[in-house]
């Protein structure tokens, strides 16, 4: 494995962001990212956005390169998420990716990021279970670190990840996102 070398993951539900909030959370990603590229390793992101009836979009570029607009806020907020569906998509997919990459170029750590509004309710092909069950191996067998921002505590439970790792939105007249992420850019500046 490339020891310098760390993939960050991302599963965000942009669509039920309110009107309003949507350049606090560019703000605060932007922020996070910043803070992040100052870590001195070589950080490639994978993101994906899963706003029901959009399609799976995922980026894998350095840090550097990453523009906030393909991390894709979505243009149609519905109110329906489709987290458990895509999520495993996007975690079978960079699955598929390293097992194709030659061992020394394969990334020596993967954070999965999941920022998700509510609970799930369009999800057609896969439950909470099967991808709590995803996230297990992933977690104990390649190591992998999760991370959960949400407003909704039963989703930690529900996805089986730990209670230090969920960082909580509270819905005030304030910024809700810059304190989730500044939170989110301390635990994996700490990883790194």
């Amino acid at each position: 494995m490339k020891d310098n070398l760390k993939q960050l993951l991302f599963a965000f539900d942009y669509a039920l962001i309110p009107p309003g909030h949507k350049d606090e959370a560019f703000k605060a990603l932007k922020g996070f990212m910043n803070t992040v590229k100052k870590s001195g390793k070589e950080i490639r992101v994978s993101a994906i956005s899963f706003n029901e009836g959009e399609e799976i979009k995922i980026v894998n570029q350095p840090i550097e390169k990453i523009k906030l607009p393909q991390l894709a806020a979505g243009a149609k907020a519905n109110g329906a998420c489709s987290m458990l569906d895509k999520t495993s998509k996007l975690m079978d997919d960079i699955g598929w990716r390293l097992t194709d990459t030659p061992e020394e170029e394969r990334p020596s750590k993967i954070i999965l990021t999941i920022m998700v509004f509510g609970r799930d309710n369009a999800s057609k092909n896969c439950t909470y279970e099967r991808l709590r069950e995803m996230i297990a191996h992933q977690r104990d067998v390649y190591s992998w670190k999760f991370f959960l921002i949400t407003d909704f505590s039963i989703n930690m439970e529900k996805l089986g990840i730990a209670e230090e790792d969920t960082i909580m939105i509270k819905h005030t007249n304030g910024d809700w996102f810059k304190k989730p992420f500044e939170e989110l850019s301390e635990k994996i500046t700490e990883l790194l």
